[in-house]
């Protein structure tokens, strides 16, 4: 048995010899153009379309080379058609030497019998079939070397199994070989027509699907055109060899509730078959009924609800009842749960069925058979679950503020629609429209419930709150595919979200700030509820009146900012600000009229007049904002609000006076406080008070320094300020210090001292040996001592050295006064040689001391030799002096 599997056909050279005039095709390679382009041509020409060869120019002109061609795809693509001989020492052309084609092959499947096209459908085993193959290839054949053992046109098929056909059987026991096709005109056979086509229901022949597809088998016409994006034209087809057996294909075995799906049944081409579902209760009431065929679809034919029931009255093989007496009876008589339909020509037909809220979420089976008429019918069934479809829902939170917008959100794969309702306090048990929640729903009237359309996967609703008319508490919002009520969910997909309402707020940062005249005021706060229509702003001072509104961000934060041009105009003082929120209605029911001269309200009538804030009679002031506090305070007005209150100071920058004293050689740090912003800039001129015209002769040796700075906030919340100077800028001496604010008229000056460092002497160390000499350890002083032997030692407490502070000092009183006075150089000098005379006097008194005393007790050795020497320190007992004990 031959089944022509997987052999290997070796790709022919081809033809090669283009006569004149011939057909040469993109992707050829090794042609042989002598004929075509014989001598004296050595060149070719292209012409465009409507151009004429022997009085317009070419647009392209190829050398010829040795007679050879190569027809190139990338070259040749859009050079199609006629190439001219071309003289190109005359310039002239010459006659049609060949023309370029794409090349093109496509392949159908067509009934041997009746030539009805079969692709891509599906035939039962033992129809003939032929592949017509549609090519432009044929010019090949007409070359004067051409063989008929050379096919331009190769033909594979592959089987269901993933084996390769290349050739097939015919009637009779014949085979056909598709590698040999040669074609001869513009459509041809394989096998041909009159060998009897393919034998389909040769028993080597497995059902299933086949694909065909042709390849170029001439000149490596193939490989060649691999790099070409378009420009030829290589279409296959398939067939399928079925069985007379009915099949059935579900599109999903699972369905949920309220989709629909589809069944394909697959048998004889033209032949009836008989659908019909089973299963359920077959009482077809209201979650009870099985799965719809829908009507009016192609190759469906359905009995009438009024009879007569032609296909109804089917009896199923091997059973003894009829369809009608398989399926339930309502609704529409039960003819929507069967139905006859007819294979198209590919021998399939795909049925769709629908399910509704009505249907039961069980499983049902569903049957074919057929053909209608057969003697013996095939079958098939398949089984299919309907489930209940999923609804949820969801919102950004569970906690709003009456006036906010609940963006409500989720899933339904139920239905197409989903209807809400809501319960809570003192709203109906059934449950309450959503938008309106007083008004209770209806059981099974859509109408009566809120709907939200979606995709039928996802929806989405928006409620707002402030029109809902509800007071504050916590309410359940539900969710449901089927317009049913909170007591009848038990056959439908439903979800619940609870929701919390409260009042809506209003917060600012602090309740009070002080700000100097000319800086940025900044108004910051949150608000809950909604916040669309943003925040009033009121402002009442002496002779002052101010409103705006604030807008709000997402959040409910929102910011004002009172500019410095603002400010600089309002007059030092306290000042009340009233923030003001619209709550639920969204609308500000209390408002200043255009031209800022009288507040009105809401009540008893929109626009009433409230109280006067311009002209004659007009509440100012704290007056003013006690009345506008009152009115928003009316249980007619719905409106709430908060208090603020703003200082506005002069503006003022203090020095520290400590900061004020530097020392040369040392960086100098000017500080101080203000009541300026944070991030003012101050400019800081340091001149010399000695600074005048400079006379003729003189140095005009003078310093100074100049700089800028920034306020900052301190660690208690005041504003602070520093400036360095750096070291040796200044000289020594008395400067003037002048601060001043750039963008506010703030001030402040002083006077710098710049003096030298102070210099202490180290006091001497005082020690004292054991004959009672004294020995000094000096340091050098501005007095010239005596020096003396050195004695041993004990050593005596010395004074503390002096050493200069710099610490800050208490600012005023006597003490201030006074430590200022010491750091004067004049008085430290003095002071030190004061202190530098008591000590050599004190030095000067022990040394003599201590000499008398020697002198009364003979205690000094005549040879001059030092007491100190260990050797006279060893004295008996009995020769010591009594005194000394």
């Amino acid at each position: 048995m031959i089944l022509f599997l997987a052999i290997c056909i070796p790709v022919l050279a081809g033809p090669v010899i283009v006569p004149l005039g011939g057909e040469v095709y993109l992707g050829e390679e090794g042609l042989d153009i002598r004929y075509a382009v014989p001598y004296p041509y050595t060149s070719i020409a292209y012409f465009p379309a409507g151009s004429s060869p022997g009085r317009d120019q070419p647009v392209d002109i190829m050398q010829v080379s040795q007679g050879r061609l190569n027809v190139i795809p990338d070259l040749f693509y859009d050079r199609t058609g006629a190439w001219y001989q071309w003289d190109q020492v005359r310039g002239i052309a010459g006659q049609v030497a060949f023309i370029v084609r794409n090349p093109r092959i496509s392949l159908k499947v067509m009934d041997r019998n009746t030539m009805a096209d079969r692709s891509y459908a599906t035939v039962s085993r033992g129809t003939p079939l032929v592949i017509q193959v549609e090519t432009n290839l044929a010019g090949i054949t007409r070359r004067p070397d051409y063989s008929y053992t050379d096919g331009p046109v190769k033909i594979q098929m592959r089987t269901p199994g993933g084996g390769t056909l290349v050739g097939v059987m015919t009637p009779g026991g014949g085979q056909y070989v598709f590698s040999s096709f040669i074609p001869t005109n513009e459509i041809g056979y394989a096998p041909p027509v009159e060998s009897g086509g393919w034998d389909t229901g040769w028993r080597g022949y497995e059902s299933g699907l086949y694909s065909i597809e042709p390849r170029f088998a001439v000149n490596r016409m193939e490989d060649n055109l691999r790099s070409l994006n378009g420009g030829y034209t290589l279409r296959g087809t398939e067939v399928t060899l079925g069985t007379e057996r009915a099949g059935l294909y579900l599109s999903q075995e699972t369905v949920v509730r309220g989709d629909p799906f589809g069944v394909t049944i697959t048998g004889s081409p033209g032949s009836p078959y008989l659908l019909w579902v089973e299963g359920g209760g077959r009482t077809g009431s209201p979650g009870d009924q099985p799965p719809m065929i829908i009507t009016s679809q192609e190759g469906v034919i359905q009995d009438n609800p009024e009879g007569p029931y032609r296909i109804g009255s089917y009896s199923p093989s091997g059973r003894r009842s009829t369809i009608r007496d398989l399926v339930p009876s309502s609704p529409f008589g039960g003819v929507y749960y069967y139905a006859e339909v007819t294979m198209d020509r590919t021998g399939r037909r795909t049925i769709e069925f629908r399910t509704t809220p009505e249907t039961g979420d069980k499983r049902y089976t569903i049957h074919v058979e057929g053909p209608v008429g057969s003697a013996a019918p095939k079958s098939d069934s398949i089984p299919v679950q309907v489930v209940k479809g999923l609804v949820s829902v969801s919102t950004s939170g569970d906690s709003y503020s009456i006036g906010d917008e609940i963006r409500l959100f989720g899933t339904n794969s139920g239905s197409c629609e989903t209807y809400l309702f809501i319960t809570g306090p003192n709203l109906p048990s059934a449950g309450g429209r959503l938008d309106a929640p007083r008004r209770q729903v209806i059981d099974k009237n859509p109408s009566s419930f809120t709907s939200a359309s979606g995709d039928c996967k996802t929806w989405e609703y928006r409620l707002s709150t402030g029109d809902l008319g509800l007071d504050t508490g916590t309410y359940t919002i539900y969710a449901v595919s089927a317009p049913r009520d909170r007591y009848h969910l038990e056959s439908t997909s439903w979800q619940v979200i609870p929701i919390t309402l409260k009042r809506p707020f209003l917060s600012v940062s602090g309740r009070r700030l002080s700000v100097a005249q000319g800086d940025d005021l900044t108004i910051t706060g949150l608000v809950g509820g909604r916040t669309d229509a943003g925040v009033a702003i009121w402002i009442f001072g002496r002779n002052y009146f101010w409103y705006d509104i604030a807008s709000t961000e997402r959040g409910g934060w929102f910011s004002y900012d009172l500019l410095g041009s603002k400010t600089s105009a309002m007059a030092p003082g306290e000042y009340a600000v009233i923030i003001q929120h619209p709550m639920a209605n969204g609308n500000f029911d209390i408002w200043p009229d255009r031209n800022r001269e009288m507040v009105l309200g809401t009540t008893p009538w929109y626009g009433a007049p409230v109280f006067r804030i311009g002209g004659p009679g007009a509440l100012m002031g704290p007056s003013a904002a006690a009345a506008l506090i009152s009115a928003l305070k009316s249980q007619f007005i719905d409106d709430s609000f908060t208090e603020y209150s703003v200082i506005i100071q002069n503006p003022k920058i203090t020095i520290a006076s400590a900061s004020l004293n530097g020392t040369i050689g040392m960086p100098v740090i000017v500080s101080g406080t203000t009541n300026l912003a944070p991030g003012s800039r101050l400019l800081i001129e340091v001149t010399d008070e000695r600074f005048l015209p400079t006379r003729k002769g003189g140095s005009g040796d003078w310093s100074g320094y100049s700089g800028t700075t920034t306020t900052v906030t301190g660690p208690g919340g005041e504003q602070e300020f520093m400036f360095e100077i750096p070291a040796d800028a200044l000289k020594e001496g008395r400067y003037q210090i002048l601060i001043q604010a750039i963008s506010s008229p703030a001030t402040a000056s002083g006077v710098l001292t710049i003096s030298r460092p102070l210099v202490v002497s180290t006091a001497p160390a005082i020690q004292v040996n054991q004959t009672r000499e004294v020995v000094v350890n000096q340091t050098p002083i501005p007095e010239t001592m005596t020096e003396e032997p050195d004695t041993p030692a004990q050593t005596l407490p010395s004074p503390e050295p002096v050493r200069a502070t710099s610490g800050p000092e208490p600012e005023g009183g006597i003490l201030s006064n006074f430590s200022g006075q010491i750091r004067e150089p004049p008085v430290l000098l003095g002071f030190g040689i004061i202190f530098g005379l008591c000590i050599a006097g004190l030095i000067v008194a022990l040394i003599a001391w201590h000499r008398k005393e020697e002198e009364e007790r003979g205690s000094v050795t005549n040879d001059g030799s030092s007491a100190s020497d260990p050797g006279d320190l060893e004295v008996d007992e009995d020769e010591k002096d009594p005194s000394l004990k």
